[in-house]
């Protein structure tokens, strides 16, 4: 049977707890220090022990119990302190009160409970009226009206007991006396779920809370706190009023989390198989091959992609000064735009029956809450349907989510010899033949005659079915690829968990992202486009919406919220204009300043930036530099510690390499129909089998992010070994860029990368100590992205980076101006032809020309007086 308590007794007892505890000096120093101090601290914990009874009574009837604490408080607080008045928070409620947003339920209102979570929005701290206090126009008598709630109340007549005439509303009117009401500071935030603890895929759920008074303006958007406080109910509607209510939370306390990794509980269990593989000896080849291991090749852009996921060490200097750890990469020339199909793609699903992929995403979008993104809709799901699994065999699979986004203009249509044909997006996968792998290759790099995944139902699995055939896969060769026009505003597509496949018109349809799997893979990732579907974007802003009631709230975007984990950021170079000018920040000093609307704040965002951007050609060429090629400053490109060309092209060795794993997997297969393999000398079965599985991760993906959250725990120091290596191979890199003449080869930025780069080296193998192999990783590393991307004629030039322009083009633009210059007739200028002749001589070749003067053009240096003729611009 509950207790009930009356205020009296309430009261009582509240006396009691702060006169025999440590309390009471609590509340004489808060009294001391009003207004400066308004709040007394108390502890859940010690409530309990002094009374368990009221402790449970205070969770069960919040209000009245605060409420009565308060006035236990003012009895104490002398009476010389007169109009003192003193709030009581309650902090650290026990975890069975902790909540989470998406289990919220209406058991729950006004009950004290404890969230937690990230906070999105802030609102500016604004007055909110809680006594408001009328002026009769008939009787000029002041009376009070309590303000209680979001909504404003009038008093209802003259009230008589407060010296009133006693006239209804309808018989007078009432003035509000604004200056001499009460007001208190509010402020309205609202929180979304850690990414970190959510699990397939799930999208965030939201709450809106209020803080009022001390505790108000100390939050801002990015922060991960836990809010404790009273769940209550506002109906919704205006003009006709609904049974429907939404819920938010009158905050009473704040408490912030730490930015640490400890919210992953890791087992004894896990922590010592964590040590028994990371003093395995192939340590780096079991990451690497769980990173995407449907992703064929890229073994060093796995490799670096798996350092980020470590970090380096993040140092704080004597000065203040700030070093960051996390290590920024940019993956080129792997478009991140829609991979989909039309509206009639069948599906088969997990019973076996095809249905219009475009009829099962209308049929979710049209029941659930859908999410919007830059260039269309998606929504979260569950329901079964056929995929080309890990285990090498087609089954069933679940699919998370599905997407219905803005068709392009042009689709491409395959056809095969069996019959089968799908219309899809450019970019969207299917999967071509690559040794024991299966590769995805986007649609519109397929070529005619070669052969792509089909199948037609579930496969079998065990020890006595062949590769392929049995196991529900087969082989289809192509007979057409056509580019046709789309009909359709939109094309579709469905998330499978783990495989990011399924089967379409009996093909079979890939649709990985390897930055979507990278963010799911991290302690703590987010997902974003650059586009940015909000107005905070990638960093953050000031807006003003609906949910600051028309007035300005700070948002935090990707990278606030991101904060201490990892953004993976598609479409990079279609960011929006506000948010490419903070990306330099944001970057450097891992800080986003917004000062707009009389709100000027830092909000920290201390995350690795994993970003993709599209070459503006659609193909990145090796032969032109970075910078014409991508739509991002050179300056943004510049604080990128990696920058990767993920190229697809033709490769004899590698091609060769193919061919012989295929006829491996052949064989295999064959060999499986044997009891004992080994009576047959003449083949390494052994070697077979390996070479079979290297499509299923090493790690799971829960055993990989808590490998992460452990090694957080290490802050390798470099040894002087280290020290050596990356100071000897800096400076022999310096060396080239001596002389007259020469380029500058490479900066103290990229010195950064390779500390960077060996911290994480260490993390990853749980070491307290950076060796020289770490510090040859870092170098092999850093080696090979300069080599791709800032390589010219056999040496380094850095400025292809920083600046767009190397130092042999810089001189062959001075080059060409004077030719212009000395070429140049006074009314028309000089023809094309003209120049490529005298540039000729000066050993520019013809190229280079049209490259240079295309590029002069549109930076405003040269104009076009006559169609074939150039002028300098700075010669009129």
């Amino acid at each position: 049977m509950p207790i009930e308590y009356t205020n009296e007794d309430l009261i009582a007892r509240w006396e009691e707890f702060f006169e025999t505890t440590e309390y009471r000096l609590k509340v004489k120093e808060v009294s001391d220090m009003y207004p400066e101090l308004r709040s007394v601290l108390v502890s859940y914990s010690d409530i309990d022990q002094f009374d368990p009874d009221i402790a449970d009574y205070l969770l069960q009837h919040p209000h009245k119990t605060l409420w009565t604490g308060e006035q236990a408080i003012k009895k104490m607080i002398p009476p010389s302190r007169e109009g003192v008045d003193i709030h009581l928070r309650i902090i650290s409620l026990p975890r069975d009160s902790r909540i989470e947003i998406r289990k919220l339920r209406s058991k729950h209102l006004g009950k004290l409970i404890s969230v937690e979570g990230l906070v999105r929005k802030a609102t500016e701290v604004r007055p909110k009226i809680t006594s408001a206090l009328f002026q009769c126009m008939r009787c000029n008598q002041v009376i009070r009206e309590p303000q209680e709630g979001l909504y404003f109340k009038e008093p209802l007549e003259c009230y008589k007991e407060q010296g009133g005439c006693g006239r209804t509303a309808s018989t007078t009117k009432f003035k509000l006396l604004t200056e001499d009401s009460h007001y208190v500071d509010t402020q309205k935030i609202e929180i979304q779920e850690s990414p970190e603890g959510l699990r397939g895929g799930a999208q965030p759920e939201r709450l809106i809370g209020y803080l009022e008074d001390d505790i108000a303006g100390k939050i801002s958007p990015g922060d991960r706190v836990i809010l404790n406080g009273v769940l209550r109910s506002v109906q919704k509607g205006a003009q006709i009023r609904s049974t429907l209510f939404d819920i938010n939370l009158d905050i009473n306390s704040v408490e912030f989390q730490q930015h640490e990794y400890e919210e992953i509980t890791i087992s004894e269990e896990e922590e010592q198989e964590i040590i028994r593989q990371a003093r395995s000896p192939d340590i780096f080849e079991k990451i690497v091959r769980s990173i995407s291991p449907a992703i064929y090749g890229y073994e060093i852009e796995k490799e670096a992609i798996a350092l980020q996921l470590f970090g380096g060490v993040p140092k704080q200097l004597e000065d203040g000064t700030r070093i960051r750890g996390d290590i920024h990469i940019l993956l080129v020339g792997d478009p991140g735009v829609a991979k989909c199909v039309t509206y009639e793609a069948e599906i088969i699903l997990g019973d076996g029956t095809k249905r219009k992929i475009g009829e099962i995403v209308e049929e979710v979008l049209a029941r659930r809450n859908y999410v919007e993104v830059d260039d269309g809709v998606y929504a979260e799901t569950d329901f079964t349907v056929l995929t080309f699994s890990h285990r090498g065999i087609v089954e069933t699979g679940k699919a998370i989510r599905v997407w219905k986004r803005r068709s392009p203009d042009h689709l491409f249509c395959v056809r095969t010899a069996g019959g089968k044909s799908l219309i899809a997006t450019p970019t969207h996968p299917l999967f071509v033949q690559n040794g024991p792998w299966i590769q995805p290759r986007s649609i519109s790099k397929l070529e005619i005659g070669k052969f792509i995944a089909v199948a037609e139902g579930s496969g079998k699995g065990g020890p006595d079915e062949t590769i392929g055939y049995a196991r529900g896969l087969s082989w289809d060769q192509i007979v057409s690829i056509e580019k046709i026009r789309a009909e359709d505003e939109w094309v579709y597509d469905i998330e499978v968990e783990e495989t990011h496949n399924f089967i379409a018109n009996g093909i079979i349809s890939h649709n990985s992202q390897l930055l979507r799997y990278m963010s799911e893979l991290a302690p703590r990732g987010i997902y974003a486009s650059g586009k940015g579907s909000s107005a905070a974007g990638l960093t953050a802003a000031a807006v003003k919406d609906e949910f600051g009631e028309g007035r300005w709230t700070l948002e935090a975007g990707a990278l606030v919220l991101a904060d201490k984990g990892i953004a993976a950021i598609d479409e990079l170079d279609k960011m929006e204009e506000h948010d490419r000018s903070a990306m330099h920040e944001a970057m450097e000093s891992q800080t986003v300043t917004v000062a707009k609307a009389g709100i000027t704040a830092r909000l920290q965002c201390r995350c690795a930036i994993l970003g993709a951007a599209n070459p503006k050609y659609g193909r990145f060429e090796e032969h032109n530099y970075i910078a014409d090629q991508i739509n991002l400053p050179p300056a943004l490109l510049s604080r990128f510690d990696l920058i990767f060309a993920m190229t697809d092209k033709p490769d004899a060795e590698l091609d060769a390499k193919i061919a012989d794993h295929i006829l491996k997997a052949h064989r295999w297969g064959e060999l499986r129909k044997y009891k004992d393999p080994s009576e047959i000398k003449e083949v390494r079965f052994d070697q077979i089998i390996a070479d079979s599985q290297e499509l299923t991760p090493v790690f799971s993906r829960d055993f990989f992010r808590k490998y992460i959250a452990y090694s957080k725990r290490f802050v390798p120091v470099l040894t002087d070994e280290a020290m050596k290596i990356i100071h000897d191979y800096y400076l022999q890199i310096r060396k080239q860029g001596e002389g007259e003449g020469a380029s500058v080869p490479i900066t103290a930025r990229q010195l950064e990368a390779f500390v960077r780069l060996s911290e994480a080296s260490a993390r990853a193998r749980l070491s307290p100590l950076v060796t020289a192999e770490d510090a040859n990783r870092a170098v092999r590393i850093v080696e090979y992205y300069l080599r791709k991307i800032a390589g010219e004629a056999g040496r380094l030039d850095i400025d292809i980076i920083t600046t767009g322009t190397s130092k042999s083009q810089r001189e062959q633009i001075g080059v060409l101006r004077k030719l212009i210059s000395d070429l140049s007739d006074p009314r028309k200028g000089v023809s094309v032809e003209a120049l490529v002749e005298a540039a000729d001589r000066e050993g520019i070749s013809e190229d280079k020309v049209r490259h240079l003067l295309k590029r002069l053009s549109m930076a405003g240096e040269i104009y076009s007086p006559s169609p074939g003729y150039y002028k300098l611009a700075s010669e009129e």
